[in-house]
């Protein structure tokens, strides 16, 4: 904490939301960059005069309050996975990793007015294929969800395991998906990803890291692989999936679509899966891949299961005003949010004042459902 309370961590936090550097913010209110840096590492002896606050409160989008308050949970770098382009800047995702941080102290207020589910994922950490495999057999387990049949609504049994999901980042294009795992662990989605088996698989991979990688650094080739290789064992049990493939050596693309239905993912997917799994040879998979790209399936592909909207974090907000006593309006003021920082932050506008009731977020389905 810095001079007088104010907390040099929180302008960092806002004005990486933002999407600013340093000097970009230096220039909207009138400051240095030096100043700016001493400010974010708490280095100024004296306290920021209340002008530059207010200034800073203007131009980011929060109550000047804001910057007086400790950061309880912030989501750090080394916690964080990203799924993204090899050209995703860090910009970016030091912009998602603060975006996270704000829907987080978002959760937090949510979480004193309904009962989440407790976080519920194990750790397995492994080493080779073999026990890539074997974990994500274990993790099916767990969750009671069985060796032989599709996972009906992934984002379901990730938020009945205690993680939440989000689908509105910030401007993100070149980022795919993001977890962390912590005091708050959620998982984005990017909005923009309009593929339904693409958000399946997208998922799987974040549970992979999940389930494997804690106190891992992710990012590398090696981690990235081992969670896409648990996405595909989760949603596709080898077993089960050699059954229905079958132990033909060349691609049927009818069957492929066949299963592609039943077990809620891509032909991309499949055809990978057969792939790892030794069913097709590389020259079958090489010429299926050629396929995928002529018919331009990798932009898109044709038959898509239905979309599933996340359970959680949407329904708890619109709850608000109306089944708890807190309004959304309370939960931006308690939050030191402007109402436009909170729109961007939530995804959510602010609505008319609505009356109380019960407290208890309710699940739409039960386990046997997924």
């Amino acid at each position: 904490m810095g001079a007088n309370g104010f907390v040099g961590e929180r302008l960092q936090l806002a004005r990486e939301f933002k999407g600013l550097t340093q000097t970009d913010l230096g220039g909207k209110v009138a400051a240095s960059p030096t100043l700016i840096s001493l400010l974010e590492r708490n280095k100024k002896v004296e306290a920021p005069p209340t002008d530059l606050v207010l200034a800073f409160a203007e131009v980011l989008g929060f109550h000047a309050s804001f910057f007086y308050e400790r950061i309880d949970d912030p989501f750090k770098e080394e916690e964080c996975n990203f799924r993204h382009r090899r050209t995703a800047p860090e910009k970016i995702k030091s912009r998602v990793r603060a975006h996270a941080t704000l829907l987080g102290e978002v959760v937090a207020k949510l979480a004193t007015q309904f009962k989440f589910p407790d976080f519920n994922v194990p750790a397995i950490p492994v080493s080779g294929v073999e026990g890539i495999e074997e974990a994500a057999e274990a993790c099916r387990q767990h969750w009671s969800l069985g060796l032989d049949s599709p996972i009906m609504h992934m984002g379901r049994v990730l938020e009945h395991a205690g993680v939440l999901i989000i689908t509105g980042i910030v401007d993100a294009k070149k980022i795919d998906a993001f977890s962390r795992k912590g005091k708050t662990t959620l998982i984005f989605l990017n909005q923009y990803i309009q593929s339904s088996s693409r958000w399946a698989f997208d998922l799987g991979h974040e549970c992979g890291h999940l389930v494997l990688h804690t106190g891992i650094q992710t990012g590398s080739k090696a981690t990235e692989a081992e969670a896409d290789r648990f996405a595909s064992a989760f949603l596709l049990p080898e077993r089960a999936f050699r059954r229905e493939f079958g132990m033909s050596r060349r691609i049927s693309w009818p069957h492929v679509f066949e299963l592609k239905r039943r077990w809620r993912v891509s032909a991309a997917a499949i055809v990978r899966r057969a792939y790892d799994l030794g069913v097709i040879d590389p020259s079958a998979y090489r010429h299926a891949c050629q396929y995928i790209s002529l018919k331009k399936w990798n932009q898109g592909e044709p038959q898509e299961p239905h979309f599933q909207e996340p359970e959680l974090f949407i329904p708890a907000l619109l709850s608000l005003g109306t089944s708890v006593n807190m309004t959304m309006r309370e939960l931006c003021e308690g939050l030191h949010f402007s109402v436009e920082a909170f729109t961007e932050v939530t995804g959510q506008s602010i609505p008319k004042e609505a009356v109380s009731g019960s407290s208890i977020l309710q699940f739409r389905a039960r386990r046997h459902d997924f």
